[in-house]
């Protein structure tokens, strides 16, 4: 690594954070922080849904579990290609009643449908799938970054961690999406190059 690499890595993590405070200067409710106020471009949400998608994890493991393992294949394969499909319908069937309810979250409707209870045990669930998958992905990720900046795995999940931690929550979901944008499109340039 370079004097340049590193200036490269530490411009777009500093760009990341240094952003979020821009896209987090306005916000002054809970609709703001969590839902943008709800005037997110629809380009945007849909490039950051696909960036979501697209993780580390897939680079590093789909094409080893769809070539190499039992099971594998074209039957995983189906799996991915059917991902656009359940969107489509998600967008079609429930992300309009939740907007037109005004809602911040699904943990409301759940609330407001079925009790406090439903909506602790649901997002309790929710917390706990997603901290081990969120682990997992960032782990996968520090794997690879620790090997390519030479640095121990530790720091390399640390630092993973604190300037995603620090970008989500200065710039609320407005920062979440947009830098899903930037790394679609540094992942997209990669690609072609």
């Amino acid at each position: 690594m370079t004097f340049l690499d590193w200036s490269i890595i530490a411009i777009y993590m500093g760009g990341l954070v240094g952003l979020s405070f821009y896209w987090g200067r306005d916000q002054v409710d809970q609709d703001d922080y969590y839902v943008a106020d709800r005037g997110m471009p629809w380009w945007a949400s849909a490039i950051s849904i696909m960036a979501t998608q697209t993780s580390a994890i897939s680079f590093i493991s789909v094409p080893a579990f769809v070539a190499l393992k039992e099971g594998g294949g074209l039957t995983w394969l189906q799996y991915e290609l059917a991902i656009p499909l359940a969107m489509i319908g998600v967008m079609v069937f429930i992300i309009p009643i939740f907007y037109d309810l005004r809602l911040v979250s699904v943990y409301e409707y759940l609330e407001g449908r079925y009790g406090p209870s439903a909506r602790t045990l649901v997002s309790a669930i929710f917390l706990l799938s997603r901290g081990l998958a969120t682990g997992v992905s960032i782990y996968a990720t520090a794997i690879v970054l620790s090997v390519v900046l030479k640095i121990p795995l530790g720091t390399t999940i640390l630092i993973i961690g604190a300037v995603t931690i620090a970008y989500d929550f200065i710039g609320g979901i407005t920062a979440v999406i947009y830098s899903d944008v930037i790394q679609m499109g540094i992942l997209l340039t990669g690609l072609i190059v």
